[in-house]
């Protein structure tokens, strides 16, 4: 996985430049556009079950370039570990900057940017539960591809990978004052997103 990032990553800031240049050459005087976007989120490989969820962003800039101001917010069933289980929500910001591609009706878009936020423990059946919450913060790739049914309405879907720098810590005490095992976020978290944009101007 981490040799697979040594590409990804940097093929997406070469695709991004490329399309810089190109449009700096090509391209009329850009307008700027404000724009909402609704997705429904599915995240796998998060924890040990898959998380549900939703996203809200606004988005402002050209056709080519746009910054993206998001928040998530997504859960799962609880999951085992040691005498108990625990259940999570997870809340975060995101700040994005995209370079993006319009033709006729479709857009595609590749966006870099970072999320940061907490997530909530639910600790069930544990004698001495742990912290309720733990920060989290990651590293954010995605794309999307976008279908104009309007000039202002639009179908999305896309594919992101998270890459966790803090991550959620759980420990806890039984009876015995023994420690639950940590559990840590996995190396890279992959998002299916699907949704609507609406360009509010």
């Amino acid at each position: 996985m981490a040799l697979r990032l040594r590409f990804v990553v940097p093929g997406a800031a070469f695709g991004l430049l490329v399309m810089a240049t190109d449009a700096g050459a090509t391209d009329p005087p850009r307008r700027i556009h404000h724009t909402v976007e609704g997705q429904g989120v599915v995240a796998t490989q998060l924890l040990p079950h898959t998380f549900f969820g939703g996203e809200g962003a606004y988005v402002i800039g050209s056709d080519t370039f746009s910054a993206r101001f998001g928040g998530q917010v997504l859960g799962g069933r609880p999951f085992a570990l040691g005498d108990g289980k625990i259940g999570n929500v997870l809340a975060v910001a995101t700040l994005d900057g995209c370079g993006a591609r319009q033709v006729f009706r479709h857009r595609v878009r590749m966006c870099v940017g970072a999320q940061g936020g907490a997530m909530a423990h639910r600790w069930i059946g544990y004698d001495r539960p742990g912290r309720k919450s733990t920060p989290w913060v990651a590293g954010v790739l995605r794309g999307d591809y976008r279908y104009s049914v309007t000039e202002r309405l639009g179908i999305m879907f896309g594919v992101a990978v998270t890459l966790p720098v803090i991550g959620p810590e759980f420990r806890a005490t039984d009876a015995q004052g023994q420690s639950s095992p940590l559990v840590f976020p996995g190396p890279v978290t992959g998002l299916l997103t699907l949704g609507a944009t609406f360009r509010i101007r």
